[in-house]
C-alpha cells in the first residue's frame, strides 16, 4: 500500500531507497498497477511514482512521483509546482546535481531540464510558470 509521505533521502509513498525492488513489487502489485520500463525501472500506477534500480542488485536507488502523487514535503515542495510556486514556499533555491534543492534539504529535490544544470537564480532561465512534473527522492 502507497501512502503520500515523503522522507528525503530515505522514502517516497512508503518506499524505500535501499528496499529490495522485488519485496515492493510483491507488497504492491495487488492494490496497484506495476509497469516495467527496462531493467533498472519500473512504475507504480502509471508513474505516480517511478522506481529506479540497480538491476544487479536490486535495491532501490531514486524514487520518483509525479503531479498525481498527494504528498507535500513540509508543505513546500511537491511535484506539478511551478517555478513561481518555488519562489513563493521556499527561500533559498540552489542547483545541485541537475536538481533544485530548496533551503539545504539534501536528499530531495525538483529536477531541471537537460540543458540547465546550474543557475544563480532559479529565473535566470526558466520562466515562473515553468512546471516541475516531478519531485524525486535520492541518496546521493
Amino acid at each position: 500500500m502507497l501512502n503520500n509521505i515523503i522522507v528525503p533521502g530515505r522514502s517516497l509513498g512508503g518506499i524505500l531507497l535501499g528496499e529490495e525492488v522485488e519485496k515492493v513489487v510483491d507488497r504492491l502489485s495487488e492494490m496497484h498497477l506495476i509497469e516495467y520500463l527496462n531493467k533498472n525501472t519500473l512504475k507504480v500506477d502509471g508513474g505516480v511514482i517511478t522506481i529506479y534500480h540497480d538491476s544487479e542488485s536490486g535495491r532501490i536507488e531514486n524514487l520518483a512521483c509525479n503531479a498525481e502523487f498527494q504528498g507535500r514535503y513540509q508543505g513546500k515542495l511537491w511535484p506539478g509546482m511551478t517555478v513561481g510556486d518555488v519562489l513563493k514556499m521556499t527561500e533559498t533555491q540552489m542547483a545541485w546535481c541537475g536538481f533544485v534543492q530548496v533551503d539545504d534539504i539534501k536528499g530531495v529535490g525538483l529536477p531541471l531540464p537537460g540543458e540547465f544544470d546550474d543557475f544563480e537564480k532559479l529565473t535566470d532561465f526558466l520562466d515562473r510558470k515553468f512546471i516541475f512534473d516531478e519531485l524525486w527522492v535520492y541518496s546521493f
